[in-house]
């Protein structure tokens, strides 16, 4: 009986230490986040923007009404682009400002969906 608690409680052990370590950051990432490297690259990417964060909320909210409940530099994309999410009287929906035009154009609603877009 207590060959079989201790190995219950063996193997609970192992189960958390797994769980803490695959919530960890690898080595790696942890010293590149130190490094500054996203940033760095986050940096390098809004260098090539002609318009700023808030120029970008504008366009958007003057394209497609609504008021800007967030707004960040979207680092999905190969070139300067900024992701706002507007709320409007028909919910909320996501804009694309590409940084160097200022041109907003709708933006699939990736979140709602499980990853896929909703048309």
């Amino acid at each position: 009986m207590n060959h079989y608690r201790s190995l219950k409680a063996a193997m609970a052990a192992m189960i958390a230490a797994g769980a803490i370590g695959l919530a960890m950051p690898t080595f790696g990432q942890a010293a590149d986040q130190q490094n500054g490297k996203d940033d760095t690259a986050e940096y390098s990417e809004l260098s090539g923007a002609k318009i700023s964060l808030s120029q970008a909320v504008d366009a958007a909210e003057k394209k497609f009404g609504g008021k800007a409940v967030n707004a960040a530099l979207d680092n999905e994309q190969a070139s300067a682009a900024f992701e706002v999410e507007l709320m409007t009287d028909k919910g909320s929906q996501t804009v694309a400002v590409d940084g160097v035009s200022g041109e907003p154009t709708a933006a699939p609603d990736l979140q709602d969906n499980g990853g896929e877009d909703v048309k």
